[in-house]
């Protein structure tokens, strides 16, 4: 290398190999000398202005930090990444001025392509930049940054993160929550009743909440919000002044609407509970008004047995029976009192009756699960007068007190109900057969202990005119029900042997010999019995001379031929039928009923038999010209077109139920 020792001196030191060697080929290297130095002043001005191009960001860089400092304070959101931001910030600044040192090469970093590379230790290049801020009135040095490639990922990491934490303040919907709103704007058009499915418009085009939109009839300029109407003609939204218009128009159809599924909901209650009167008497809404208030009543005084009845009954269903609504029918004169639901009624009311009511002659106690020993015994001994008792569901009640019960009652004791109990055995019936021989009424209802040894103690009661056994827990065969017609039968004018599923034709045989004055016959879901036996049963009856009430009810194997006989045999004097679930009764049963005429059927039951339609149920009211109740549940062929009298009840229909 040369090397001169002042710019004005001839002197020249030794020159290099190239040197000497071009100068003795003759070629003159001024010319490069000369390129050579304006090449490195271009390379000096480069370096000068990419200084002072990193001093410009970095001022920048610090005045954003500084203001995103000051923003943080305000929003408390964006603390958290305020905060850290300037944490790693601070934390890099600190350690860039405890070492200076690290520094890159300004003319690499240029030349490369950028690249993830940790900045190298050492001694510092010579394209190392220093850059110092000013701030409140102070010359404060200013860290050195080394400008690489990881330092600028990690600037832009932080600048995502910023946006990424504005941006969950507006973050957009989620698709299921689209939907979700949509369908619940439909919803809410659908419940007006001037909803037209054709003017709604496509949720799909439907403007988003908080866009702008105009309004199809006045044409203004407003912001879409969930509760923006649609216009009549479904071509656009109707701002909030025009959609208030409307608003008092459609209330009153919301409400009209709501008060009509309301008087709906009435009148399918009033049809169920058999109320047929339009306008009720005074004695009704006195009963009524009665029966609502009754928390507030201090006595109901005299009057009259059906009345308070029918006020037992309302409260009882209304569950409104208690300890201190009971005590408002302990009349001291009263001889019937009958309770429906006894759920709420504690053993000690239960045994006042007997104390505040001597007189006493029938007492019915409907879910009298509360009842013990002691009450049962102390209507033995103060009801004197008592003849008729119903207890239902009295499974407290052990066998030893119903013994007991029946020696002290003796005969006067003239019908006994008795139902839902496991304690009513053997022994308790063999009392009732030794001790009251003159019972007329026995009603034996879902019993776990009654089987053909217990029925056949019943032929010790010769006196017997109605007999009931129903859903007995134990197998009762045609054996002991024979032994028992042929004992009774002759007197009894009601029979009722439901759910006795094993029984068979010869039941029907021994009741065809044996119960000629009989006036009602229960045989519900006896699925033994066979479609000939019922029909011969009904064509040889001779002795009969027409039965008031049948049951045929799930006598599944029952057929157009057994029905035509029920009708032939007790078509005359028939005042209730029910043939439920007879599925096989197909539509020539019901043109042979065109044939004859039933005019003292009061209520019918044709329901789940599918061969019903409209003009089977005209052409029944046409030949029961006193029919007041007709149950059709399960006739899906009946429709709104079938014409019906003025004054029956028609349960059932499915078009009334889906109105």
């Amino acid at each position: 290398m040369s090397r001169r020792t002042s710019r004005g001196s001839h002197v020249s030191g030794p020159n290099s190999a190239l040197t000497e060697f071009l100068r003795e080929k003759g070629i003159d290297t001024s010319g490069i000398q000369a390129l050579s130095h304006a090449r490195a002043r271009a390379r000096n001005e480069a370096a000068r202005r990419r200084s002072m191009a990193v001093d410009a960001a970095a001022q920048e860089a610090a005045e954003a930090s500084i203001q995103a400092t000051e923003d943080a304070a305000d929003e408390e959101e964006e603390t958290g990444e305020a905060s850290a931001s300037a944490a790693r910030r601070k934390k890099k600044v600190s350690r860039d001025e405890d070492d200076d040192e690290e520094m890159q090469d300004f003319e690499e970093e240029e030349e490369e392509e950028p690249k993830a590379t940790k900045p190298r230790r050492g001694r510092p290049s010579r394209a190392t930049t220093e850059i110092k801020l000013v701030a409140a009135g102070k010359r404060k040095r200013r860290p050195t940054i080394v400008e690489d490639t990881e330092s600028e990922f990690e600037d832009e990491e932080e600048e995502e993160e910023v946006v990424k934490t504005r941006a969950t303040r507006t973050r957009k919907p989620t698709k299921a929550q689209l939907e979700k709103k949509k369908a619940e704007e439909r919803r809410r058009l659908e419940e007006d009743d001037e909803f037209n499915p054709d003017n709604f418009i496509d949720p799909a085009f439907r403007p988003a909440p908080g866009q702008i939109a105009f309004c199809a009839d006045c044409e203004c300029r407003f912001t879409v919000t969930p509760y923006s109407r649609s216009s009549t003609d479904g071509e656009g939204l109707l701002c909030h002044t025009c959609g208030k218009k409307s608003a008092p128009v459609e209330k009153a159809a919301r409400k009209k609407k709501q008060a009509t599924r309301t008087n709906k909901k009435s009148n399918a209650r009033a049809i169920l509970d058999g109320d047929t009167s339009a306008v009720k008497s005074l004695q009704e809404i006195c009963i009524n008004t009665v029966a609502k208030y009754i928390d507030d009543v201090e006595t109901l005084g005299y009057i009259g047995s059906h009345n308070v009845d029918r006020i037992s009954q309302i409260i009882c269903k209304n569950r409104r029976l208690n300890d201190d609504t009971i005590k408002l029918f302990f009349e001291p004169a009263e001889h019937v009192l009958r309770f429906y639901d006894c759920s709420k009624i504690s053993a000690n009311s239960l045994r006042e009756i007997g104390a505040f009511v001597p007189t006493l002659r029938r007492l019915h106690l409907n879910w009298c699960g509360l009842m013990n020993d002691e009450c049962l015994d102390y209507y033995g001994t103060q009801l004197k007068q008592l003849t008729s008792l119903e207890l239902y569901g009295a499974f407290n009640v052990t066998e030893e007190c119903y013994v007991r019960f029946f020696k002290n009652v003796g005969s006067r004791l003239t019908e006994f109900c008795v139902s839902d109990t496991a304690r009513f055995k053997v022994a308790a019936m063999e009392a009732l057969v030794d001790n009251c021989p003159e019972l007329e009424v026995l009603r034996l209802r879902t019993l776990t202990h009654i089987d053909n040894e217990f029925v056949r103690l019943l032929t010790g009661l010769p006196n017997l005119k109605v007999l009931e056994i129903t859903s007995p827990r134990e197998s009762i065969t045609d054996g002991s029900i024979i032994d028992c017609l042929n004992t009774f039968g002759s007197g009894l004018s009601e029979l009722t042997l439901n759910g006795c599923g094993d029984l068979t034709d010869e039941t029907l045989h021994a009741i065809q010999s044996s119960c000629g004055r009989l006036d009602i016959l229960n045989i519900e879901e006896l699925d033994l019995l066979t479609n000939d036996g019922i029909s011969e049963f009904f064509t040889k009856w001779s002795n009969n001379y027409g039965l008031k009430e049948i049951s045929l009810k799930r006598c599944v194997n029952l057929q157009s031929s057994g029905f035509a006989a029920v009708i032939d045999h007790s078509g005359r004097t028939l005042e209730k039928l029910s043939i439920n679930s007879c599925k096989d009764i197909n539509a020539d049963a019901w043109t042979f009923l065109q044939e004859v005429k039933l005019p003292e059927l009061e209520s019918l039951d044709i329901s789940f038999v599918r061969s019903v339609d409209d003009a089977v149920i005209e052409g029944i009211l046409n030949i029961a010209p006193e029919l007041k109740t007709l149950r059709v549940w399960g006739c899906n062929k009946l429709t709104e077109a079938c014409m019906l009298k003025h004054g029956m009840l028609l349960i059932g229909r499915e078009a009334d139920i889906l109105a």
